[in-house]
């Protein structure tokens, strides 16, 4: 009996870490979607149906190529933003490293 429960906490921890392990340095479906969502999305697909309904076709293209580099403009400006506030998150962090640093530092110093 002792050696049945012995069997079966090792698998339950085996097959809850399995998930984990295999996620590393692949993209899930999520990941995935998201690339494609910007330009394919059904608002965008349905917006630009009725902005082209009853245009000619000149103009359709140029309707449907303008409102596709507005959307590309928009989402580089706010991978822009997100790196922006990365950045500044990281500096914080190694400002605040160097300022612990500095008092031990100090403290090293003072002892001495």
């Amino acid at each position: 009996m002792r050696k049945f429960i012995v069997l079966v906490v090792l698998l339950s921890v085996i097959a809850t870490s399995m998930p984990v392990f295999a996620a590393q340095g692949r993209k899930n479906a999520s990941d995935k979607a998201l690339q494609k969502a910007s330009d394919e999305s059904a608002f965008n697909k349905a917006g630009d149906w009725f902005a082209t309904r009853g245009k000619s076709d000149k103009e359709k293209k140029a309707i449907l190529a303008e409102r596709k580099t507005k959307r590309a403009a928009e989402k580089a400006q706010k991978k822009a933003e997100n790196k922006k506030k990365e950045m500044e998150k990281k500096a914080k962090k190694a400002q605040k490293s160097m300022k612990m640093q500095s008092k031990e530092l100090k403290k090293s110093v003072k002892n001495r």
